[in-house]
C-alpha cells in the first residue's frame, strides 16, 4: 500500500485506492475511488468532488437503500454512471 503523508493537494484528481493518506489536505480536488480499499487518517477535504466508480458506487447505492435520508445520491446529467457528489467539507 502506498503512503502519502503531510501533503496539500490543490486542484488535482486523486485516486484514493490502494493508498494510506495521513494528515493530508485536499482543496478543490476530484477525489476518486473504485474499490474503496484505502485508509484516511486525519485528512481534510475542502470544496472537493467525490466520484465513486465500480464497487464503491455499488456500496453507495446499497447504503442509500438502507439510509435514504442520510445518504443522498446525486447523479450527473445522463444517468447514474459515475456517481458523483460535491462535498463542501468532510473529515
Amino acid at each position: 500500500m502506498n503512503r502519502e503523508r503531510d501533503k496539500v493537494f490543490i486542484g488535482e484528481s486523486i485516486r484514493l485506492d490502494y493508498s494510506r493518506w495521513e494528515n493530508c489536505v485536499f482543496k478543490d480536488c476530484e477525489i476518486i475511488t473504485l474499490t474503496g480499499d484505502f485508509d484516511l487518517v486525519n485528512c481534510d477535504f475542502q470544496n472537493c468532488k467525490l466520484t465513486l466508480e465500480g464497487n464503491a458506487q455499488t456500496i453507495a447505492k446499497l447504503m442509500h437503500l438502507f439510509f435514504p435520508d442520510k445518504i443522498p445520491l446525486i447523479f450527473p446529467e445522463g444517468g447514474p454512471e459515475p456517481l458523483a457528489s460535491t462535498l463542501s467539507k468532510c473529515k
